[in-house]
């Protein structure tokens, strides 16, 4: 059945027939522009089609003969990217998305997607074709979102910068872009906070925890006192990941919320499986709790749940008897997460360099550990205002630097006198 241009054979064989393949070899230049491209082009067809397999032969030789002859792959996408509307892509790329060093997605960030997705984008471009989007039509979508929520506008705009970022590039294995060109020239910025976090002085973590009730209060201190723990890190602690003997808390795991089946996973990044030293002054109280609110195995939870007890707190329930705990503190604007700051900041102004806090804390990023130098310059301002105090009322700039000069030139004329000295000594010792 084969002819001079490409072949069209029975499959699986000739005995048992059940549909037509045709194919013919892909031309030697497109190959050598694109190596991905398999050595044949094919397609199958109903056995009583072969009219039609023909002509599709025909038709690819005589584009071929042209000039003009594109992979079937190439066609087939730039047909299906001129009708794909946002909603029909939107699954697809959610399913291929992935974190930055390629690892899947966790359940909570892909839940805000979806979220982000469905409550405000879209409602709005689900029916809209890719390849229609434009600057003006976003500009047009931002204006229907509230204006006084900044953060909804913000995380709504990623969803649609991500797409359609995603469909400007060439596929995985070379195919080309859903659409020709990103059609985004603006975008909208991340608000950032309006106020500056206070970190908590010890007095005010030591009260939290008395405010806690008994058998979470031990979040807080974990949380401080062993290098800023996230709170998905403290519900997911286990009897077991305490090693007395070594003052150490191994950090395997972190609570997860979105997926109600599973309770448990790994924590935020690769960084923050991490093994954290327990300071002495909180090993007896630790031991205390231990023993009055944990079941003595290992896999036992140091933070059950409220009702079932074989499964790890939920990080609301934490948060609801630290809001209560926080204001009776005097403290209403501190949340469970700037408990980690606090310790961040506290470990920063000790002295701890870029490298001990991204490890103390787990991060990734530098940028992430940047932000508790901060303490570090404020406490250098501190041993300024203290050497300041150290000067007399009545002293300038210039007396102290006349008091200096002076101090050196009598240092100078000490060593030079030692010096005389050695000198004196030696020759001495040779005439004896």
């Amino acid at each position: 059945m084969g002819r001079r241009f490409g072949s069209i054979k029975l499959r699986p064989n000739k005995h048992t027939p059940r549909y037509l393949s045709a194919s013919y070899p892909t031309p030697i230049e497109a190959r050598e522009l694109d190596p991905t491209l398999p050595e044949r082009q094919s397609r199958n067809f109903p056995l009583t089609a072969e009219v039609e397999a023909r002509a599709w032969l025909e038709a690819a030789r005589k584009k071929i003969d042209a000039g003009a002859w594109q992979p079937d792959r190439d066609v087939k996408r730039r047909e299906r990217a001129s009708a794909l509307t946002f909603g029909e892509y939107f699954p697809e790329w959610l399913a291929a998305r992935t974190r930055s060093d390629g690892a899947p997605l966790r359940a909570s960030s892909r839940s805000r997607l979806e979220r982000d997705a469905a409550n405000h984008v879209l409602p709005y471009f689900a029916h809209i074709r890719l390849a229609d989007i434009t600057q003006s039509m976003v500009d047009r979508w931002l204006a229907t979102l509230p204006s006084d929520q900044p953060y909804v506008r913000a995380h709504a705009y990623k969803v649609v910068r991500a797409v359609l970022r995603t469909a400007s590039k060439p596929g995985d294995d070379g195919e080309p872009p859903l659409i020709p060109a990103y059609p985004l020239t603006r975008g909208v910025g991340t608000p950032k906070r309006e106020t500056v976090t206070v970190p908590a002085t010890p007095q005010e973590v030591h009260a939290i925890y008395k405010a806690m009730p008994p058998e979470y209060r031990m979040s807080v201190y974990l949380a401080v006192f062993c290098d800023g723990l996230r709170i998905g890190e403290v519900c997911a602690l286990q009897r077991g990941d305490i090693d007395f003997d070594h003052r150490i808390l191994h950090v395997r795991r972190g609570r997860l919320t979105e997926d109600p089946t599973t309770k448990v996973g790994p924590p935020k990044t690769a960084n923050s499986i991490r093994d954290v030293k327990i300071p002495p002054q909180l090993i007896q109280p630790l031991r205390d709790f231990l023993d009055d609110h944990v079941d003595d195995t290992d896999d036992a939870w140091l933070f059950h749940g409220v009702r079932d007890h074989t499964q790890p707190v939920h990080p609301n329930t934490i948060r609801i008897h630290f809001d209560q705990a926080r204001r009776k503190a005097g403290r209403p604007d501190l949340r469970f997460h700037d408990l980690r700051h606090s310790a961040l900041t506290w470990l920063a102004a000790e002295g701890a360099t870029l490298k001990e806090l991204m490890e103390s804390a787990g991060h990734s990023d530098v940028s992430a550990a940047i932000r508790y130098q901060h303490a570090v310059d404020a406490r250098r301002e501190t041993l300024a205002e203290k050497m300041g105090e150290k000067l007399l009322a009545d002293d300038t700039p210039e007396t102290v630097m006349a008091r200096i000069r002076d101090i050196d030139r009598r240092i100078a004329e000490l060593e030079s006198l030692k010096a005389n000295e050695k000198l004196l000594l030696q020759k001495l010792m040779q005439d004896v």
